[in-house]
């Protein structure tokens, strides 16, 4: 029963280290570390398997060779795992190192092989009684000294990055496994004809490789990629030498209906029905114009529009050869890139550019009539008043001295009003011909004839002020034609207080009125001085005349 159970374990430590290694190989970093772990496997198959057919009746010549063969694997099987545990732990043993370990074992092996000449390595081999010699201890003794000290090198490793307890003591358990039963088998305490070392050494991989290395040995990045092209939005299509796709991610099976294992001319014929020009097709020879085997090729890109449902899918579509070290075309990749959001925001772009137009243009056609209401309106009020002016002077049988001076004042104001008109549309502000704020106030000031004008200046102007000269002269001109045109007004104060703001109040003491409503002229006031970040506050009542209040901010210097 015992030996059933034996014969079970070594099968169960050969299929064990068979699914490890095909593990490692197949799903594992193409490395030395994972290469190191395979070998180790490898190693305790070759150990085992002539383990199955010792119980079975064989003479001294079979069973001799079945030790010869076991042999191989155990003798090596202790400098192989220390030579993982070192890759395993990011250091590297020198080239002398891994010859002096892989050559004591090399030459206890050999003195198995000639034990015949010098009974070193058995000092009795018969079919019913083995007796050890002293290069067989010292076989073992090396063998298990190997194998703690890799042990004891992941442990270190571990200790380092701060691996958990548990992991640390399944590392133990891994190296006590082996060395217990072997115990058991060397001393006697089990009598079997099977060493149960070897079944040992496949549990302890299989612990350390499940319960550490689960995903240190493991190819995530090729698990990760999978996975990251599966849920991008573009396309991705790979195609080997043979014309065969070997990759296509859930955009392409979803676009084009493609599979893995259909022929890449599929893809081709659909890109060609589309207008999009191909430069190299797999399996034809044919490759892109000027590109040499040498050179890395990558082909223009250009776009093409998918029916999707509702809407056209616009894609850019993007060819790459890949080639190997001697710079022959070995796969390729054509890559769809979803740019209908790209083309969408460009449409958006121009429109909004034409719609940024059509506001310029209508922001100078209202500058324009804003200029041309109180350039006309001030002149035309004006000189209506001059115009009552000598209509008074006339009914009353004056001398006519006044009349021509009346008169003057018209046809100066016509003139000044139709430079003004023009430089309106000419697109240049009356206020720049003005020096300092003052002088463009006198000005209007001295003009006015049918209500009497007062100017106060407190502080004093200076030319840091004088960028604000077209507001204030502006807004002055328009305010004299409301109280003209409205205010049945005799008297009218301006106040300019210049300081670290410039502070613009006018005062009429016409008739005033119940409620405020803005027009152009009064609204005309407000965008000037809010566009030079200033504030207008306008206040009247019924008999207490009209108030305008303007503070308007001194830049700065460097702004300036």
């Amino acid at each position: 029963m015992l030996d059933i159970m034996l014969r079970t374990a070594y099968l169960l430590a050969i299929g064990l280290s068979l699914y490890t290694s095909g593990w490692l190989i197949i799903k594992a970093d193409k490395n030395k570390t994972t290469g190191a772990l395979a070998v180790c496997q490898l190693l305790i198959i070759i150990w085992c398997i002539p383990q199955l057919f010792s119980a079975l009746p064989m003479n001294r010549g079979m069973k001799y060779l079945a030790y010869v063969i076991s042999y191989l694997g155990i003798s090596f099987i202790g400098p192989a795992w220390l030579e993982f545990a070192f890759l395993y732990s990011k250091r590297k043993l020198n080239h002398w190192a891994e010859s002096l370990l892989f050559g004591i074992s090399a030459v206890n092996y050999s003195i198995l092989l000639t034990n015949e000449y010098h009974h070193l390595f058995y000092i009795m081999f018969e079919v019913e009684q083995v007796v050890y010699g002293p290069v067989f201890y010292i076989h073992m003794a090396y063998t298990y000294l190997c194998v703690l000290a890799g042990m004891a090198v992941v442990l270190m490793t571990f200790k380092k990055n701060r691996v958990a307890l548990s992991h640390m003591a399944v590392i133990l358990l891994s190296a006590a496994v082996p060395l217990g039963f072997n115990l058991l088998y060397m001393t006697g305490l089990v009598r079997s004809g099977f060493d149960l070392t070897p079944p040992a050494f496949a549990l302890s991989s299989i612990l350390m490789l499940l319960a550490v290395f689960r995903y240190d040995f493991l190819d995530v990045n090729t698990m990760a990629y999978e996975q990251i092209f599966d849920t991008i939005s573009e396309g991705v299509v790979v195609y080997n030498q043979r014309g065969k796709i070997t990759y296509c991610n859930e955009a392409v099976k979803t676009w084009f209906g493609l599979r893995n294992g259909d022929e890449a001319k599929e893809m081709w014929n659909m890109l060609k029905d589309r207008g999009i020009r191909v430069d190299g097709e797999p399996g034809t020879g044919l490759r892109h114009p000027g590109i040499s085997d040498t050179q890395d090729p990558v082909a223009g890109s250009t776009v093409l529009t998918l029916d999707d449902g509702h809407e056209k899918r616009k894609l850019e579509v993007k060819h790459y050869n890949c080639c190997d070290k001697k710079g022959k075309i070995v796969a390729g990749t054509v890559m769809f890139s979803d740019v209908g959001r790209y083309y969408q925001l460009l449409e958006q772009g121009r429109e909004l550019a034409v719609s940024n137009q059509k506001l310029a243009i209508e922001q100078e056609r209202n500058r324009i009539a804003q200029e041309v209401h109180d350039t006309a309106g001030h002149t035309l009020t004006m000189i209506n008043s001059l115009l009552k002016l000598i209509r008074i002077d006339y009914e009353s049988g004056g001398t006519g001295a006044g009349t021509g001076e009346y008169l003057s004042q018209a046809q100066e104001l016509a003139g000044s009003g139709i430079r003004q008109l023009r430089c309106s549309i000419n697109n240049l502000r009356q206020g720049e011909s003005y020096g300092l704020i003052t002088q463009g106030v006198y000005q209007l000031a001295a003009s006015v004839k049918e209500i009497e004008v007062e100017v106060e200046i407190q502080g004093e102007d200076k030319q840091e002020y004088s960028y604000l000269s077209p507001v204030v002269y502006e807004s002055l001109r328009e305010a004299i034609t409301n109280c003209l045109k409205y205010a049945e007004a005799t008297h009218m104060d301006v106040i300019l207080k210049f300081s670290s703001s410039l502070n613009f109040y006018i005062f009429d003491n016409g008739q005033g009125c119940s409620s405020i409503e803005e027009g152009n002229g009064l609204s005309g006031i407000r965008r000037r001085v809010e566009r030079a970040g200033g504030k207008v506050r306008t206040i009247s009542g019924i008999g207490e005349g009209f108030q305008i209040y303007i503070n308007l901010p001194l830049r700065d210097r460097e702004s300036a």
